[in-house]
C-alpha cells in the first residue's frame, strides 16, 4: 500500500493469517481464506500525523468446487465503517479462471458512519461529513458485472474554509441500475438558502451525466472578504470532454476591498 499510494502515508502493523488449499488436476478445487489476526492500518491526516483506521475485522475468502466459484469480503472499522459482500460465479469445472461470459450473482452492502474518515482521498483543504449507506445486488456476466441497488446519504457536508465553501445538511437518495445511476434527490443548504439536484449519470467506458439544478438564495462562497449568493435553475450536461450548462442564475456578490463593503 505504501508503494502504491505514497501520498496517502500508509503505515501500521496489520497482520493477516489464513489458509490456502489448491488442487489443480483435471478439475480445479480450491479454498483460500485470509483474515485479520491483529494490528491496524494508519494513514496521514492533513497535519501529517498518523490517523488509525480502527480496523476490527478484515476477511477475504474464495472457494471453487465443481465449477462453482464463491467470493466473500468483509471489512469493519471504527473510522471507515462496514462493508460486506458475497458473489457466486458458475463456470466449467475444468476452468482455471471463469470466462468473461459466465453468469454472476451476488450482493454488496456498505455503511459509512462518518465520511470525514475518508477525507484523505479528497484534495487538500476539503472536508467531508455525514453518513452513507449502499445496498446493491450484482448480476450480469463475470466480465461485465451489473450493479443494482440503492444509495442513501444523510447529514452530508462539504467544506473548504480557505475557499469559503460550506455545504451542509445534505441529503442523497439515488438508485443504481447497471451502468445508470439515477439521482432522485441531492440537496444541500448553504447560508440561508438551498441547492437541489436531480437527474441521472451513465457510467462505463463513456461516462456522462445530465442533472437539473435549482438554487434558492444559495451561498456559494462565504469568506469574510468575498461572498456570493445565487438563485436560479439550470440543466447541466457532462460528457467525457464537454460540459454544457443551460439556464439562468441571479447572483448577489459582495467583496470587501480596502475596508469597504461593496
Amino acid at each position: 500500500l505504501a508503494r502504491l499510494q505514497p501520498e496517502i502515508g500508509w503505515g501500521g502493523d496489520l497482520t493477516l493469517a489464513g489458509r490456502i488449499d489448491v488442487q489443480a488436476a483435471e478439475r480445479l478445487d480450491a479454498e483460500v481464506v485470509l483474515a485479520r489476526s491483529g494490528g491496524d492500518l494508519r494513514i496521514a491526516d492533513e497535519s501529517g500525523g498518523a490517523q488509525a483506521l480502527g480496523i476490527d475485522e478484515l476477511r477475504l475468502a474464495f472457494s471453487a468446487r465443481e465449477g462453482t466459484w464463491r467470493f466473500a469480503q468483509g471489512l469493519a472499522g471504527r473510522s471507515i465503517g462496514e462493508m460486506a459482500g458475497a458473489q457466486v460465479v458458475r463456470t466449467d469445472p475444468r476452468a482455471r479462471w471463469p470466462a468473461a461470459d459466465d453468469g454472476l450473482e451476488g450482493v454488496l452492502q456498505m455503511r459509512v458512519a462518518n465520511l470525514g474518515a475518508w477525507g484523505m482521498w479528497v484534495p487538500p483543504g476539503w472536508r467531508l461529513g455525514g453518513n452513507l449507506r449502499v445496498s446493491a445486488s450484482l448480476g450480469g456476466r463475470f466480465g461485465a458485472p451489473q450493479l443494482r441497488g440503492d444509495m442513501q446519504g444523510h447529514d452530508l457536508s462539504v467544506r473548504n474554509v480557505l475557499q469559503g465553501v460550506g455545504l451542509s445538511d445534505g441529503q442523497l437518495n439515488a438508485s443504481l441500475e447497471g451502468e445508470v445511476m439515477r439521482v432522485q434527490r441531492l440537496s444541500f443548504k448553504g447560508g440561508d438558502g438551498s441547492l437541489n439536484l436531480s437527474g441521472e449519470a451513465r457510467l462505463g467506458e463513456t461516462p456522462s451525466a445530465k442533472l437539473q439544478l435549482a438554487a434558492e438564495r444559495f451561498r456559494l462562497l462565504g469568506r469574510i472578504d468575498r461572498r456570493l449568493t445565487t438563485s436560479g435553475n439550470a440543466q447541466l450536461q457532462l460528457e467525457r470532454d464537454q460540459l454544457q450548462l443551460d439556464g439562468k442564475f441571479v447572483a448577489e456578490k459582495r467583496m470587501l476591498l480596502e475596508g469597504r463593503l461593496r
